[in-house]
């Protein structure tokens, strides 16, 4: 096979690989870009090639600070700073939008050694990017109501006693003989100012336990499937790198349902994410959804290790976890929320891995 065949299925190996891959000269200037780059960042190789990278994409973190030359980490290879570099970073595409991408640039040398090319991959990390976040807020907003769930019911019964000993107080102040009507008028305004507290921390903790349960739903009608498909578009992406198919199947036609949207969205995620963490070394997981009779059944099955006998009456337990780093709330709040809505969740029995299925009245659901 000669040189030049050679040559020519390389450029074609370049062009048609599935990532983003692009090859600047010492001056930065792009000379090769392939299809995947074109999709990743929307500009054309006719406006791309022969042109500064910097210029067009016009590449910056997520606060906002530019990525100059000081910065880029191209520009630290080719002044032999490192030898590879990686860094995740935001660009503005050729469609006027921006993007997370993730490049890896690496050294081409000469038979010298001297460097005379950059070739950097170019990864769409956006999906990923918006998944951790979902993940985080999920996380995050899990542990906040179920510490102020704790944080209430540790404070709710101290304040109902204190609330009962003043009024007692008043009782015994207003019974007393021995002192004038301006001291006892006096004790009486130092008391009310105690109970006005009281009654504002109380109202306090009524707020806490309102968030820990979830609050006052927003309620809305909403189609459920067109949810789902939400999700599961949602967290693909990143399932798909561990390993996990995530499967989702709609049986007939779902009506719409009045819930409140955002909370039962964090719920399912709390599932979800669950049984991916649960699949370390990939798997499968199916979400399936349909109505019978007047409700909507939800199942999620993942074919990981499945959750012992001894423990699967504890899972929603706050605070339980078996995984390193689990808070243990992602669960308790899951059924919270379901609860809230008057549905049930349950861990069913299956041959392999873990099965929730979640059931929500329809109640005066339309078609």
């Amino acid at each position: 096979m000669g040189e030049t065949t050679i040559a020519h299925i390389l450029n074609q190996a370049l062009e048609y690989a599935s990532k983003g891959i692009m090859i600047q000269d010492t001056n930065r200037k792009v000379i090769f870009f392939n299809r995947a780059c074109e999709e990743i960042t929307k500009w054309s190789k006719e406006e791309i090639l022969g042109k500064d990278c910097g210029d067009i994409f016009q590449c910056h973190t997520s606060t906002g600070m530019c990525l100059t030359e000081k910065f880029c980490p191209g520009m630290d290879i080719f002044q032999e700073k490192l030898s590879q570099a990686s860094r995740e970073l935001m660009i503005r595409k050729g469609d006027g939008s921006e993007s997370w991408v993730e490049t890896s640039a690496s050294a081409i040398r000469d038979a010298e050694g001297k460097i005379t090319h950059i070739i950097t991959i170019v990864e769409d990390i956006g999906e990923r990017k918006r998944f951790s976040d979902e993940v985080l807020r999920s996380k995050t907003l899990s542990t906040l109501g179920e510490f102020a769930a704790e944080l209430a019911h540790e404070v709710k019964n101290p304040l109902n006693a204190m609330n009962i000993q003043m009024l007692l107080l008043v009782r015994e102040i207003e019974g007393i003989r021995q002192i004038g009507k301006k001291s006892k008028s006096e004790l009486l305004d130092i008391v009310s100012i105690v109970q006005k507290e009281l009654i504002r921390l109380s109202g306090f903790i009524e707020e806490c336990l309102h968030f820990s349960k979830t609050g006052e739903l927003n309620k809305d009608y909403v189609k459920v499937d067109e949810l789902l498909e939400e999700i599961v578009s949602l967290l693909a992406p990143q399932a798909q790198l561990n390993g996990i198919q995530i499967k989702l199947n709609i049986s007939g036609k779902m009506p719409e349902i009045k819930i409140d949207r955002d909370k039962i969205k964090q719920a399912i995620l709390n599932i979800l994410i669950n049984s991916i963490e649960a699949m370390p070394d990939g798997g499968r997981l199916s979400v399936n959804a349909g109505c019978i009779e007047r409700e909507i059944a939800i199942s999620c099955q993942d074919t990981g290790p499945g959750i012992p006998d001894e423990i699967k009456n504890e899972i929603f337990n706050l605070f339980y976890s078996t995984k390193e780093g689990g808070t243990g709330v992602g669960l308790s709040l899951a059924q919270n929320i379901i609860q809230a809505h008057g549905g049930i969740i349950r861990l069913d029995q299956t041959v392999q891995g873990s099965k929730f299925v979640i059931t929500i009245p329809t109640g005066n659901g339309k078609y």
